[in-house]
């Protein structure tokens, strides 16, 4: 568990967190214990990042409480995450990193108004467990190509409102080749 906790406070590091929103993440206190992490009650394993903006985006200080900077690859270290919501965040037009497709417990992925940009990487439909992925409103997102969503097996909800879908002329196609996919939410392109 001290790994795990190491691996979570460099993650953090990387982070700029205006509104002390991590304040709980501190060396001196059980990770299991800190603000937006869940563990799993028999093995004490990191399974949830629950690290999305709390406060409405109506709200007057809403991007006070932004999260940004940089996702480390520290979470490669927890391999049992399997939810992870950094949605309603701002990262400020950086890419999705292509290491999250390398994080193969995840079930949940929120990804969603987070000020992410560049086009969406491949490596996601390494997810092979996924069943919620959602990288809508993302302004500055682009995908050339949705083939990867075929490997994800068990997708029931997939989020791409307002991502750039116009380099991707067989999107249709992609999608409905995902063979559990019950909530395409594709429109508003």
């Amino acid at each position: 568990m001290h790994q795990k906790k190491h691996a979570l406070l460099r993650f953090k590091k990387a982070l700029s967190d205006p509104g002390n929103r991590l304040s709980s993440w501190s060396v001196n206190q059980d990770c299991c214990r800190w603000e937006a992490v869940r563990c799993n009650n028999v093995t004490g394993r990191v399974v949830e990042l629950h690290l999305g903006n709390p406060y409405d985006p109506d709200y007057e200080f809403y991007s006070k409480f932004e999260l940004g900077g940089e996702i480390s690859p520290a979470l490669l270290e927890l391999e049992f995450l399997s939810y992870l919501n950094l949605s309603w965040n701002h990262f400020g037009g950086s890419p999705i990193p292509s290491f999250l497709g390398s994080m193969g417990s995840l079930r949940y992925l929120d990804l969603s108004d987070a000020g992410f940009g560049g086009l969406v990487p491949h490596q996601l439909g390494n997810l092979s467990t996924l069943r919620h992925l959602d990288l809508g409103y993302n302004y500055g997102l682009i995908v050339e190509n949705l083939g990867w969503i075929s490997h994800l097996a068990f997708l029931k909800y997939l989020g791409m409102n307002r991502v750039d879908l116009h380099r991707e002329v067989h999107w249709l196609e992609s999608v409905s080749m995902s063979p559990s996919l019950s909530e395409p939410a594709l429109v508003r392109l």
